[in-house]
């Protein structure tokens, strides 16, 4: 391609140097009268001075000039046509394509890469640019929530470390309130005891009849030692006088005429006798009985056996010397009743295995004394 373009280069350049210049043979010479020298012209550049001669020498390279634009535009179409054709030709040549085309790969390439990243990069920017704005705002708020999450942490540590100070205070202190509780049933127990045992010398007669008013009310006072050795020495036919008993009242209000009147006696053996005789009252017109004088827990824990007997849970119970005892079965072996444990007990249903253990408990070992 450089080489045609050299070379119609080189055919312009001989057409517009060869018009621009005069040809000698041709152009009439405005001296041929004869030789003459340069001052015979008086108009001669030659005669002029030297500010002159330059100005005539600018004059004719602008003409010279002229004259070649002139002929340049006056080149003739099918000069232009040729000129585009080759040129055409040559840029439709494979060599030359092959080498044009990575040319401008590249410099279209080079030129159009810096604008590409650009708009990329504006475009990425407008769409990064909110989601940015919002992962600022959310990582400020994550370091305000973190912060949060860091005080109550140590919050929730103190609360902790209270807490485990606290619970270590409430297990020393179950430990005392267990063994104050268990100081307090042993002191209740021992209590419950030293109070029967206080009353192992009086027993309580039930329906024993008494004086009363128009309303109902025991007319007092009443004479409850007279009624008390009425009952055991006329009814139960005992050795006992007045001297025997040490203190006697009634206790309760009267129903039906009758009420409890609690004889204590002076000996232990004069209770014995009268409780051990108890049966003999067993068929009296009045009803009246002998209990021994319970405390008020022990009481309601007879009157619980009674409700279980009455419904069948148990066979049997009874009292001596303030001691409660009760069966399930004819064959079982006592038990010893102290506490509503042992009354719940009572009340579980009973398995075989508990029937045949109690059953062999209750058989006499051979050798000893029933």
């Amino acid at each position: 391609m450089d080489a045609a373009m050299s070379k119609n280069n080189n055919n312009d350049q001989e057409v517009l140097f060869t018009c621009s210049q005069p040809n000698p043979d041709t152009t009439p010479s405005i001296y041929s009268t004869g030789k003459r020298g340069k001052r015979g012209n008086p108009e001669s550049p030659e005669n002029l001075p030297g500010t002159q001669k330059q100005q005539t020498r600018q004059i004719r390279r602008r003409n010279s000039i002229g004259d070649i634009s002139e002929t340049l535009k006056k080149k003739p179409a099918s000069l232009n046509k040729s000129v585009a054709n080759k040129v055409l030709e040559a840029l439709s040549s494979p060599e030359v394509l092959d080498t044009i085309i990575p040319v401008l790969t590249q410099k279209l390439s080079e030129a159009l890469s810096p604008i590409i990243e650009a708009e990329v990069k504006n475009c990425i920017e407008e769409q990064i640019k909110p989601m940015s704005e919002k992962i600022i705002s959310q990582e400020k708020e994550i370091a305000n929530n973190y912060q949060n999450i860091c005080k109550l942490f140590i919050q929730v540590n103190r609360l902790e470390k209270c807490c485990k100070d606290r619970i270590d205070q409430i297990k020393e202190q179950d430990k005392e309130l267990d063994a104050q509780c268990n100081a307090i049933k042993d002191l209740e127990t021992r209590l419950e005891n030293q109070e029967q045992y206080s009353r192992r010398t009086s027993v309580r007669f039930h329906n024993v009849p008494v004086p009363i008013d128009e309303q109902g009310k025991i007319k007092h006072p009443v004479n409850t030692d007279h009624l008390i050795l009425d009952i055991c020495q006329n009814k139960m036919n005992l050795d006992i006088n007045i001297n025997d008993i040490g203190r006697t009242h009634v206790i309760g209000k009267a129903r039906n005429g009758k009420s409890q009147i609690i004889a204590r006696f002076v000996s232990y053996r004069k209770k014995h006798l009268v409780y051990s005789n108890k049966k003999l009252l067993k068929y009296n017109e009045n009803g009246t009985f002998i209990t021994e004088n319970l405390t008020k827990f022990r009481t309601t824990l007879v009157q619980s056996l009674a409700q279980m007997k009455y419904d069948g849970n148990i066979i049997a119970y009874w009292t001596a010397d303030g001691k409660i005892f009760a069966k399930r079965t004819e064959n079982s072996q006592k038990k010893i009743i102290t506490e509503w444990e042992d009354i719940h007990a009572l009340r579980r249903p009973m398995r075989d295995h508990d029937d045949q253990t109690e059953a062999q408990a209750s058989e006499p070992i051979p050798g000893q004394r029933p």
